[in-house]
């Protein structure tokens, strides 16, 4: 059981890899008439998050094969004492884990094609068995677990013989990282500020947007967040005890059970350092996933309340109507607006913003909509900054023969109703020549389509948007978790094997009068530590990433935090760390001192 704890998450990974490839047979050959390309982007989409999810899991296997071969020191060394050469004792480690992994990655594959036979169950096609990709799956697992145990088994063949002899079991303490390291840390670091510096200046910079802009932007900003991780792995476990310090007072009020807690932790700062890294990889996805999203979501009700104000849309006479409420007619015209820099020809309208149901749902950037009235003028933000306007700068507005002077009262993010570029009052629509005949109406209600009207139900494509939009959310937000469930599995995994190098240790506990209790308290409050500091780090990541990720998007909106999911994912990411440490620290309890001080 022990060898299999560091490619548990390897095992998980496959399991979810080899699902993903089931899962679109399960689809092509169930669905009709859906789109063979359609089907090929979201799938590839599911591919990046197995990627990084196996990436988790490799993460996790190189932090418990450190403490795997830390606790075979004495069979290490006397192999070395009998004439074993270093290169030699490598070759043995890695041989053994990638055996170990590539078990781990058959049962992985081998259980994702037994799931799969279930969903005749729910009325989908059984899927077949994809020889091809189980064979790539595979293979891919047990390179990533190869490359996992390398740099352990490195670093356990270089312990001589004599250093090994002297104890049962060897701990990493030290928390200083070598010149070499720091020089690379700061590298990374460098990197990473230098191209996020570039992504935001541009991103920021060009409003107009050349094509394929985004996509670079995009591609740099994945390429920091990759540079600004790999500095962490480099550095982690440099910042291991100062984060302690900060972040372990609510352990340290538990008395000694805390204090031995946090001791434990940072009495091992690098193997804390591996884990805490991967919690903060699975934090980073799914903080920046909410906090992004919700910025989005922000913008799409800003931008549905412009499209979508009222429940219907009517063209033509409008009249009285049973079953309308809140009418407001409206008058649509093109005019030409001309700034002290600039000239455009847009689409305007004189609805009545006051009246929009959804008002509450606009973020003005400047003035508000109460500054309308005659002589005034509502931009989009995006028009004002082509116009290189702001409210309370004036603007001519005409139509042929024509013109007046206009003062911008506000500036809405998102757009403005009505697929217009502008809006005016009414007063101005009557000086500029405009026809007092409405061209439509929106309302509320219900209205069929009747002779002479042309009725659109805004609702119902409101309503469709905002089922997409919370889809795909819920589609991100789970495949993060996939590699938050890797995370969690890591902490129990580390957890578990740590109880088994300080038998001694907890034993001698014991021996002083720390109570089973007592021990397991503080076996399950080192795991949540692990969980809190790997949140902490990823939330210096994800919430910063999130905001650079909507600026390669060209969004115009401000960064929306919603601080009570962020804190629900921050303590929830602690109790479940806690809870993977609870079967670890029943085990510590079970050992009776003696024989934990014979161990």
């Amino acid at each position: 059981m022990k060898k299999l704890l560091p490619v548990v998450s390897i095992l998980i990974a496959a399991f979810f890899a080899y699902g993903t490839v089931l899962a679109k047979d399960i689809t092509e050959r169930t669905m009709v008439g859906v789109k063979e390309s359609r089907l090929d982007e979201v799938f590839v989409l599911l591919g990046a998050f197995v990627v990084v999810a196996m990436v988790a899991g490799a993460l996790v296997s190189t932090s418990t094969f450190r403490i795997v071969f830390a606790q075979r020191m004495r069979e290490l060394a006397l192999l070395r004492a009998v004439g074993a050469g270093r290169g030699r004792l490598v070759v043995r480690l890695v041989s053994e884990g990638a055996r170990t992994g590539l078990l781990a990655s058959v049962s992985g594959v081998g259980l994702a094609w037994l799931v799969a036979q279930a969903v005749p169950l729910a009325g989908l096609v059984a899927p077949g068995f994809p020889v091809p990709e189980a064979i790539g799956v595979v293979l891919g697992s047990f390179a990533l677990t190869t490359l996992a145990v390398l740099a352990p088994a490195v670093s356990a063949s270089k312990v001589s013989p004599l250093e090994a002899l002297r104890t049962s079991a060897v701990q990493d303490t030290r928390a200083a990282v070598g010149k070499a390291r720091w020089v690379l840390g700061l590298a990374l670091l460098g990197g990473a500020g230098f191209t996020l510096f570039n992504v935001v200046t541009r991103g920021l910079g060009d409003k107009i947007r050349p094509p394929g802009l985004t996509e670079e932007l995009l591609l740099l900003t994945v390429l920091s967040a990759t540079l600004a991780f790999c500095a962490l792995i480099a550095l982690g476990p440099a910042l291991i005890n100062p984060l302690l310090r900060v972040i372990s007072w609510p352990a340290r009020r538990l008395g000694a059970v805390g204090g031995l807690a946090v001791g434990g932790v940072g009495g091992a700062p690098r193997r804390a350092a591996s884990i805490t890294t991967v919690v903060a990889l699975g934090v980073a996805l799914v903080i920046g996933t909410i906090v992004g999203t919700e910025t989005l979501r922000s913008l799409g009700k800003a931008e549905m309340a412009s499209a979508y104000p009222a429940d219907l849309e009517i063209t033509g006479p409008v009249g009285d109507r049973i079953g309308l409420r809140d009418v407001l007619p409206y008058r649509r015209t093109e005019v030409q607006l001309t700034g002290p820099e600039r000239q455009l020809i847009m689409q305007a309208s004189d609805v009545n913003l006051r009246g929009v149901r959804n008002l509450d749902d606009f973020r003005f950037q400047d003035g508000s909509v109460q500054d309308m009235g005659p002589g005034k003028i509502l931009l989009p933000t995006s028009t004002a900054e082509r116009m290189r306007l702001r409210a309370g700068d004036q603007v001519r507005a005409g139509t042929e023969g024509h013109e007046v002077t206009l003062t911008v009262a506000a500036t809405v993010f998102g757009g403005v109703p009505l697929q217009s570029s502008a809006v005016l009052d009414p007063a101005d629509f009557d000086r500029l020549g405009v026809p007092a005949e409405p061209d439509g109406a929106l309302a509320n209600g219900s209205l069929s389509a009747a002779a002479g009207l042309d009725v659109v139900s805004l609702a119902d494509k409101r309503a469709e948007k905002e089922n997409w939009f919370f889809s795909l959310f819920a589609v991100a937000i789970g495949l993060m978790a996939l590699t938050m469930l890797i995370s969690v599995v890591g902490v129990g995994s580390t957890t578990a094997l740590s109880v088994l190098e300080r038998t001694r240790e907890s034993g001698l506990l014991r021996a002083i009068g720390l109570t089973r209790s007592g021990l397991r308290g503080m076996v399950t409050v080192e795991a949540s530590l692990y969980g809190t500091i790997g949140a902490v780090l990823g939330l210096a990541l994800g919430i910063p990433y999130a905001w650079v990720g909507v600026v390669s998007l060209g969004v115009d909106w401000p960064l929306q935090v919603p601080f009570a999911d962020v804190a629900v994912v921050v303590l929830g990411l602690a109790a479940l760390t806690a809870l993977a440490g609870l079967l670890p620290a029943r085990r510590a309890a079970r050992v009776s001192p003696v024989e934990a001080l014979r161990d």
